[in-house]
C-alpha cells in the first residue's frame, strides 16, 4: 500500500524467510485479552437501544484519597476515573496460564480491526485478520499495533468490540464487516472523534466518519457500462433477483443509463428462490427475450413469403422454417448479476429461448470473477469488472504460501486497509487519521488496485474490464496506474 501516484518505497518491502513475527503477532492478540475489564454486573448490561448514548458519573476523587487529610493545594487532575465507554464492554473468560503484557510505551499508534472472530462468519473473520497482520509486518513500524477485536458476527457484539477497542486507545477502527454493526459502532466512534473504515459494500452506511472499503457493485457496473458504450452499445436491459443486491445493480444501472445518455430497455426481476431446473426459470429466459412475440413475427414472416411463387422467396421460406423467432432482440447489452450455477443455468436459457450471444453482448458484476465461468459456452465473451487479476492472484498464492490454504476473496480488502493505516501512520499524530488524510485525492494503490475515499465516504476504485475467455478470464482493458485524468 502506497500513495497511488508514487512507486512503494523500500520500507513496504520485507523478507518473508520467517513467519516468527506474524507468530508473535498472534501471541500479542492472545496477550491481549488477558487484559479485560472485570466483569460488569448484569444490571450494567443494558441494550443499545436504551444506554448507548448515555455516561456513567466519574468517582468522587474523596473516595480515591488516602485516609490523612490531603493538603488543599495537591492537584488531583490526574487522579484516574472510570470511563464511560467500559459499561458496553461485555464480559471476557479469564485467560489462565498468562502473563499481563508489559506496560506499551505511549508512542505507540494503536489501529482496532473490528471483525467475527467467533460465530458462523468466524472463517471469513480470520483471513481478513490474517491479512491485516500481514500488511502490518510488511509495514515493518514497531510503533503500529494491530488491536483485534472479536464482533461475533452481531450488531451488540460489534458494540462491545468498539467500546473496548476505544477504551484501549484505538485511534482508527478497520471493520466492522457488516453494515448492520456500523450502526452500533458509528456513535462511539464519533464520541471519540474516530473514524472508522469498515469492509461492508452498503453505500448507505457511508458519511459522517465511515468509509466503505468493500467492493461495491456500483463501482462495478459503472465500469463495464462505460466500456460497453464505448465499444458502441446503447441499448441495455438488465435481469436481476429480487434482493437487495439485485436492487442496488437497477438502481446503478438506471443512473449510469441516465448519466451516459443511453437507453434502459427493460428490467426484468426475478425470485432468488427459483429452484434449478424449473419451469419458472425457463418462463423468466422467455419473458427477457419476448420469446412468444418473436415466434408470431415468424409464423406471419412465413405466411407472408409462402404466398409467393418465385424461387428466392421459397428459399427464403425454406430458412425462416429452421428458426424458432423471427428478428433480434430490442437491447443490445444485458446486465446478469448472478454467479455460480444459477449464473451458468441462466445464460444457458437464455440463448436457448433466441438471446443470442452472439448477437448481445452478456455483461456482469464482480461476481463474473469465476473461473468456472468459462465452462458455460453462453458466457464466452461476457464482460465484467473486478480488481487486476494477475494482482489478487499475487495476494492469494502469498496468504496460501504462509498459511498453508487459500483465503476467502475479501481477505486483500484488510491488507490494503491495514497498509493504508501504515501509510496515514507517517503523518503528524494531529492529523495523520483525520478525514483530509484519509480523503487524500491522490489515493492510494493496493492488492485490489489503486482507490480513494471522496467526501461521501465511498471507495472510488480503478478496476480492470475483464472477459470470460474459453480457458480463463482475460484482460479487455487494464485498471488505471492513478486517478488523473487520461491525456488525449
Amino acid at each position: 500500500m502506497f500513495p497511488a501516484n508514487s512507486t512503494m518505497t523500500s520500507r513496504f518491502k520485507r523478507n518473508w524467510n520467517s513467519l516468527i513475527y506474524v507468530g508473535l503477532v498472534s501471541l500479542l492478540a492472545l496477550l491481549l485479552s488477558a487484559c479485560q475489564p472485570a466483569k460488569i454486573a448484569d444490571s450494567d448490561q443494558k441494550d443499545i437501544k436504551e444506554d448507548s448514548t448515555k455516561t456513567i458519573d466519574s468517582q468522587d476523587l474523596n473516595d480515591l484519597l488516602p485516609s490523612d487529610k490531603t493538603p488543599s493545594t495537591e492537584d488531583l487532575a490526574n487522579t484516574p476515573t472510570i470511563d464511560p465507554m467500559t459499561r458496553l464492554i461485555e464480559p471476557a473468560p479469564a485467560v489462565i496460564g498468562l502473563r499481563a503484557p508489559e506496560q506499551l510505551t505511549p508512542d505507540r499508534i494503536k489501529i482496532a480491526i473490528l471483525l467475527p472472530l467467533s460465530g458462523p462468519t468466524a472463517a471469513v473473520g480470520n483471513d481478513l485478520l490474517r491479512a491485516a497482520n500481514i500488511a502490518l509486518f510488511d509495514l515493518g513500524n514497531r510503533q503500529l499495533e494491530l488491536l483485534p477485536f472479536d464482533t461475533k458476527g452481531t450488531p451488540r457484539g460489534a458494540e462491545s468490540a468498539a467500546a473496548e477497542s476505544l477504551v484501549s486507545g484505538a485511534e482508527l477502527i478497520l471493520g466492522p464487516l457488516f453494515s448492520s454493526s456500523v450502526a452500533t459502532v458509528r456513535p462511539l466512534a464519533q464520541e471519540r472523534g474516530v473514524n472508522v473504515i469498515t469492509f461492508s459494500t452498503d453505500t448507505t452506511v457511508a458519511g459522517d466518519g465511515v468509509y466503505v472499503m468493500g467492493l461495491t457493485v456500483g463501482q462495478q457496473v459503472r465500469r463495464v457500462m462505460e466500456f460497453a458504450y464505448r465499444q458502441g452499445l446503447f441499448n441495455f436491459a438488465v435481469l436481476a433477483p429480487s434482493s437487495p443486491y439485485g436492487d442496488a445493480v437497477v438502481k446503478n444501472v438506471t443512473e449510469t443509463t441516465s448519466s451516459l445518455g443511453l437507453s434502459l430497455d427493460r428490467t426484468v426481476r426475478y425470485p432468488t428462490d427459483v429452484p434449478a431446473g424449473s419451469q419458472d426459470l425457463h418462463e423468466i429466459a422467455r419473458i427477457m427475450g419476448d420469446y412468444t412475440l418473436r415466434q408470431k413475427q415468424l409464423e406471419q414472416e412465413i405466411q407472408l413469403y409462402s404466398k409467393k411463387d418465385d424461387d428466392e422467396s421459397k428459399a427464403y421460406v425454406k430458412r425462416l422454417e429452421k428458426l424458432d423467432t423471427f428478428g433480434e432482440v430490442s437491447f443490445d447489452a444485458l446486465l446478469i448479476p448472478e454467479g455460480g450455477a444459477r449464473l451458468k443455468e441462466l445464460a444457458s436459457l437464455l440463448s436457448y429461448y433466441d438471446i443470442d450471444p452472439e448477437v448481445v453482448q452478456f455483461l456482469g458484476t464482480g461476481l463474473w470473477e469465476d473461473p468456472s465461468l468459462s465452462a458455460e459456452p453462453a458466457l464466452v465473451g461476457g464482460w465484467f469488472s473486478a480488481p487486476s487479476p494477475e494482482k489478487a492472484a499475487a495476494f492469494q498464492k502469498r496468504f496460501t504460501d504462509l498459511y498453508g490454504y487459500q483465503p476467502s476473496r475479501i481477505a486483500s480488502l484488510a491488507y490494503d486497509a491495514m497498509a493504508l493505516a501504515g501509510v496515514l501512520a507517517l503523518d503528524p499524530a494531529d492529523i495523520r487519521f483525520s478525514p483530509a488524510a484519509i480523503e487524500n485525492p491522490s489515493g492510494f494503490a493496493g492488492y485490489d488496485g489503486i482507490f480513494r475515499f471522496p467526501e461521501n465516504g465511498i471507495a472510488e476504485r480503478g478496476l480492470a474490464v475483464l472477459e470470460v475467455g474459453p480457458r480463463k478470464q482475460l484482460v479487455l482493458e487494464p485498471e488505471p496506474e492513478s486517478f488523473a485524468p487520461a491525456l488525449n
